[in-house]
């Protein structure tokens, strides 16, 4: 029953506890609701009813006193009548049946104002309706609901108010999610303040920890590059296949620095503007092949991005694809609520089993992935970084000639 249910609920916290506050609230007034009608329009009508009874019995018992009890007099068929929403209208006919056997019919529809009533002997009677039933009975009832509706939209406001800082925590955590440090103050109950105290402590050891693997990284790649031009030098003034070995060993020896400082870059300092996603394409697809070897296409496409890290995903994207393959082919491709940076290869390509582990830091593929080339298995893990703290995702799928298929998808 509960699974059924849970399909039906509404999924914000908001609208839960609105349900919650309200249907307490509807169900006493419904519950409120029938034991009024159950008493005003039967019980105080049948006892209304059986007083008005001892005067029918005296007007027909003696015609004189009718006009003074109220009730009118006169002969003739009677036809039976109630409207279907006359609730007071059904006791007040079961009771008359109950006083009179000789009752032949009662008619309350023809004028809602009166009751007449036709006997056995011809005779009819006709009285005023409200002898027989209370007086504006529906009082109670529209009191209790404005009441009802009046208290309901103050306990919502109220509600409203102690969500917003939940709300605010949310909005805080996803945009920290993203790579933003945006304001954020606890407020509200104890328990909300607790926790917005302690996403405050996460977000601080977490950006402590980042900082201290950015230093790291930096210090240990800056301090490597002092031997490597030292060896870069000597490596000048030798000759020999063994100096062009020792040389692409260097290189590749930089190429992995790079990759280190890139990936421990931080995106602090990489604001958030509107920017030509195409031009920053182009741009990081010329750097990362200056010969040649990498198509753009794709039209003017305006979005709110971060221009170093698109440039730094996309020279890492296409490097790659050069790197195991001979072309990349980079498009921009604009959708309704997005924006797609497609790198296709003619390389091996990827399993589908192998396509997220090697998304993770330090994660290579024997078969395609040596040191020897200066990959340490970053560039994916950057490429994956970039796109989350635009709150994006990264894809990797399969070329349409059998390479590698890397899109990145950045929401507009």
């Amino acid at each position: 029953m509960a699974f059924s249910l849970k399909r039906y609920m509404p999924r914000s916290f908001y609208a839960r506890a609105a349900l919650i506050l309200l249907t307490p609230v509807i169900v006493l007034q419904i519950a409120v609701g029938f034991a009024f009608l159950q008493r005003h329009f039967e019980d105080v009508t049948a006892q209304m009813t059986r007083n008005m009874a001892r005067d029918m019995r005296l007007a027909r018992a003696d015609p004189g006193v009718a006009e003074g009890l109220g009730i009118t007099l006169g002969s003739g068929p009677v036809e039976p009548g109630r409207r279907f929403y006359d609730l007071s209208g059904r006791a007040l006919i079961r009771e008359l049946h109950e006083q009179f056997e000789d009752l032949v019919a009662v008619d309350l529809s023809s004028d809602r104002r009166r009751v007449e009533a036709g006997f056995a002997d011809g005779v009819t009677m006709s009285f005023r309706r409200n002898a027989v039933t209370p007086s504006n009975p529906h009082q109670l009832l529209v009191l209790m609901v404005i009441v009802g509706l009046l208290m309901s939209t103050v306990s919502i406001l109220f509600m409203r108010g102690q969500i917003r800082p939940i709300r605010r925590l949310a909005r805080a955590a996803e945009a920290f999610g993203r790579g933003e440090a945006v304001e954020f103050k606890p407020t509200g109950a104890t328990e909300v303040r607790a926790a917005g105290h302690a996403f405050l402590d996460m977000r601080a050891r977490i950006e402590r920890h980042i900082d201290q693997r950015t230093l790291l990284l930096s210090g240990v790649s800056h301090d490597l590059r002092t031997p490597l031009t030292r060896m870069k030098l000597e490596l000048s003034m030798m000759d020999g296949e063994e100096a062009e070995a020792l040389g692409r060993d260097v290189a590749a020896m930089e190429r992995i620095i790079d990759t280190f400082l890139d990936f421990s870059r931080s995106d602090a300092t990489d604001a958030r503007v509107e920017a030509d996603v195409t031009a920053l394409v182009r741009e990081a697809a010329e750097m990362a092949a200056p010969g040649g070897g990498a198509t753009v296409r794709g039209d003017p496409l305006r979005a709110p991005v971060r221009p170093e890290g698109i440039r730094r995903a996309v020279a890492n994207l296409v490097g790659n694809a050069l790197r195991h393959g001979t072309r990349a082919d980079v498009r921009v491709e604009a959708r309704d609520r997005s924006v797609s940076i497609v790198v296709e290869d003619d390389g091996p390509g990827i399993p589908e089993a192998q396509r997220e582990a090697v998304t993770r830091p330090f994660a290579r593929l024997d078969a395609a992935r040596t040191n020897t080339r200066g990959n340490v298995g970053l560039g994916l893990s950057i490429v994956r970084d970039v796109a989350r703290a635009h709150g994006g995702s990264l894809r990797l799928g399969e070329a349409t000639g059998g390479g590698l298929r890397a899109e990145i998808v950045l929401p507009r």
